[in-house]
């Protein structure tokens, strides 16, 4: 028996994991904390809110893990990932007019639309109630469970976290997946919850985040110094199985044996610069093709997705049906490198990504070398490791893609190196365990 693990005779302990958001199904962290804690003798409560979020459906995450659904009253966009506001553009004018115009120009439209969408979505009378409903739907659904610990996660899970946790007189744990700032809200409603948010922050036994970047912008956002904080990364669990198929692109897509797979896995959008990506792609060798993947379905004959491919030139290709999360070793191992890019002009959230890049440690973890754009957090995590490039500019992709293919059975060996021992999920979360046991 696994010397952590609880023996059946002993009674176990029950945890609350409050999350508003709709994409559990491909979120590393949650998932593998579920399991965890099913292992280690915790009974799990994942409150989340029940939508028609076209995301992958949970894997099978445990004997005595059970989903709390609360009802949310309005189908969920496609696409969309929470109620709070989101940077995942696939409008076609956004890529369009980054080609028509001068970038400047190009810039200041997009920064003005944004800026109206965001008033407009504010003023809605469904964003004034968010928060309240999703407070008041947690209480509802736990009424009458105890509990041991509870985790809130992000903004408005922490906001329906924090009354259960002092309800039971129980440690609350905040899990930050994504850092918000009150400067990248317009709503005022938006702006009181992460108003709110700083005292909750406050008000947690402890915090959980990805590394200490993230973890030292957080909590001077939030005046939450004094908060003890784990570092967990939003990452993958265990070693990838060395029999793992690596042809699923080459299957999938009818491509030459000789064909080079350039992957960018996660979201097909603006926020992931996926139309610039694309149109450099057009650029490369003939046995070279990148292909994007979402964790959400596509429709090819929707105008953004028909021009990303268009404007690759037969070298562009989207993958279009989500996988189980636990499928995803033998669709990310399937390709030759994967690509990690962000809009970084969105701020911190998507500049200090190190440990908080679910794509980046799962590359690493199937010994996919990696090549990042414009993020220095992730181009030192390559560095350092030597498993990957980081580069400046979309352009100089191709540059790096052919160092890296050069010297590819090194690079993969240092990817699975150092995923083992800076990203591995498991080794982290050992930490939240012991600090659980210290609080009971």
């Amino acid at each position: 028996m696994d010397p952590h693990t609880v023996p059946p005779t002993e009674a176990r302990q029950r945890i609350a994991i409050v999350f508003h958001e709709t994409y559990l199904g491909c979120a590393p962290s949650l998932i593998n904390a579920a399991r965890l804690f099913d292992e280690h003798g915790w009974d799990v409560d994942i409150v989340m809110r029940d939508t028609d979020a076209d995301f992958a459906q949970p894997p099978d995450l445990g004997a005595h893990v059970e989903l709390l659904r609360i009802a949310d009253g309005q189908p969920a966009r496609h696409g969309a990932q929470s109620a709070t506001p989101t940077s995942c553009d696939t409008r076609t004018w956004r890529s369009r007019v980054k080609h028509a115009l001068p970038a400047r120009l190009a810039s200041s439209l997009e920064a003005a639309r944004d800026r109206i969408h965001a008033i407009t979505a504010g003023l809605a009378p469904r964003t004034w109630t968010t928060r309240h409903r999703f407070v008041k739907g947690v209480a509802l659904a736990t009424q009458g469970r105890d509990y041991d610990a509870v985790i809130g996660v992000d903004m408005l899970g922490l906001a329906a976290a924090r009354p259960l946790a002092v309800a039971r007189h129980v440690p609350l744990v905040y899990w930050s997946l994504e850092i918000m700032f009150l400067r990248d809200f317009w709503a005022p409603a938006w702006r009181r919850a992460k108003r709110r948010e700083r005292a909750d922050h406050r008000a947690a036994n402890v915090l959980v985040i990805q590394d200490t970047e993230r973890q030292q912008a957080l909590c001077e956002e939030n005046r939450a110094g004094s908060v003890p904080a784990l570092l967990i990364p939003n990452s993958p669990r265990g070693e990838a199985s060395a029999d793992l198929s690596r042809q699923r692109f080459h299957s999938q897509f009818e491509l030459k044996d000789a064909t080079r797979v350039i992957l960018h896995a996660g979201s097909i959008c603006e926020g992931m610069r996926s139309s610039d990506l694309a149109a450099v792609a057009a650029m490369w060798p003939r046995d070279r093709v990148l292909v994007f993947h979402s964790h959400t379905p596509i429709d090819l004959q929707t105008h953004y997705y028909r021009d990303i491919v268009a404007s690759g030139e037969g070298r562009v290709l989207i993958s279009t049906k989500p996988v189980p999360y636990d499928e995803l070793d033998e669709l990310i191992a399937s390709a030759d490198i994967g690509v990690v890019i962000y809009d970084s002009t969105l701020g911190p959230n998507f500049q200090l990504l190190a440990g908080a890049s679910g794509k980046l440690s799962h590359y690493l973890r199937c010994g996919v070398p990696v090549i990042s754009v414009d993020n220095p957090s992730i181009a030192r995590v390559l560095t350092e490791n030597q498993c990957g490039i980081g580069v400046d500019r979309v352009e100089e992709v191709a540059d790096a893609v052919q160092t890296i293919l050069a010297d590819h059975a090194n690079y993969r060996d240092r990817a699975e190196k150092a995923y083992l021992e800076q990203f591995e999920f498991e080794r982290h979360f050992q930490s939240l365990l012991t600090f659980l046991e210290g609080a009971s």
